[in-house]
């Protein structure tokens, strides 16, 4: 009797404890990474116009991303692979109106779609290319 006892006891112990988490647990990045506004701080090496602010969203709801280059309103379609750093931004359009900061806008709109991975560390996102050692993007969240 306690032979058949035994096993059903292992299996309901072992539930019990699985199923108990703590308060303080890390949040997972992509987790962290989704639903937040990020605002740019660096673009390729170099700090971003502070006259100029420039965000990026990506909601969990959908896989659209949205947000505000130097001059306009951006969005598109962005992919984010479970349980790996790799993220890719793809489908890009955007608003039409001139400013004086149009070369930044181009390029920051053009680091985006050559991200393939990205990295969080204290509130700090940063966005790679396939080869890059250096971030092409640096955001904090916004507060």
């Amino acid at each position: 009797m306690l032979r058949s006892v035994l096993p059903f006891l292992a299996l309901v112990l072992s539930l019990s404890f699985s199923s108990c988490t703590k308060d303080d647990a890390p949040v997972p990045a992509p987790v962290y990474l989704l639903d937040q506004r990020w605002l740019l701080t660096e673009m390729n090496g170099r700090l971003a116009p502070a006259s100029a602010i420039t965000n990026l969203k990506l909601p969990s709801s959908s896989s659209n991303y949205e947000g505000r280059a130097y001059c306009n309103q951006y969005f598109g379609q962005y992919e984010l692979i479970a349980g790996s750093p790799m993220l890719r931004f793809t489908s890009q359009g955007s608003t039409y109106a001139t400013c004086n900061l149009q070369e930044e806008e181009l390029q920051y709109l053009e680091l985006l779609r050559q991200t393939t991975r990205y990295v969080i560390s204290n509130h700090t996102l940063r966005l790679y290319g396939a080869q890059d050692a250096v971030p092409l993007l640096v955001f904090k969240v916004a507060e």
